[in-house]
């Protein structure tokens, strides 16, 4: 059980024996005493509910079916890399988890509004984003068991390798998502300079 969802369990619990010792307190008659509880529980556990949110687009305002199961498929990734560019220690590693975070940010924005592209970006949800999100599980391990000795070392520097290689990945990924927009400016600018020499 992920940690959101123990908070939840244990705000819902704390609301239905809340209501439970109100009820008893003002000698409410026995169905009110076992209603109000569960229903007090039900209702914090409801208005609880985490929000899945990747940057600034929430999965509630998402159109489309096939972007929404992508979305739900990345965000725990995503999170991962926004909590390892918050706890890592190690600034190279954590600046490269920062990059990684804010470059799937960027991609996800582009997709909501341009939800044509969704097939291009499935190799980077399911492999490139999973990647990363599992060297940088793979490094907080390694860092937490506090062993030491050579191969943990060199395990630790192939991980920032592998995010320095993933982070060129990310960059990738949008460039070619942008690729029509970067057509249009260029095709903006021509049409612009050939205006301007035609005039002159």
């Amino acid at each position: 059980m992920r940690n959101s969802e123990v908070f939840r369990t244990i705000k819902s619990l704390l609301g239905g024996l809340a209501a439970f010792a109100l009820s008893m307190r003002f000698n409410l008659p026995l169905p009110m005493i076992i209603i109000l509880p569960i229903a007090v529980y039900a209702g914090v556990y409801m208005l609880a509910k985490p929000v899945i949110k990747i940057g600034s687009l929430k999965l509630s305002d998402v159109k489309g079916e096939e972007l929404k199961s992508l979305m739900k498929d990345a965000y725990e990734d995503l999170e991962v890399l926004e909590q390892a560019g918050k706890k890592v220690q190690d600034p190279i590693v954590r600046k490269l988890a920062i990059e990684l975070y804010k470059s799937g940010i960027s991609i996800f924005e582009h997709l909501q509004k341009n939800p044509e592209k969704i097939g291009l970006a499935r190799r980077f949800i399911n492999y490139y984003l999973d990647t990363a999100a599992g060297l940088l599980e793979k490094y907080q391990k390694l860092v937490s068991s506090r062993v030491r000795g050579a191969s943990v070392e060199k395990a630790k520097l192939d991980i920032a390798s592998g995010l320095n290689v993933l982070t060129r990945a990310f960059d990738q990924q949008y460039e070619r998502l942008m690729q029509g927009e970067i057509m249009d400016i260029t095709t903006d600018v021509k049409v612009l300079e050939q205006t301007l020499r035609s005039e002159e």
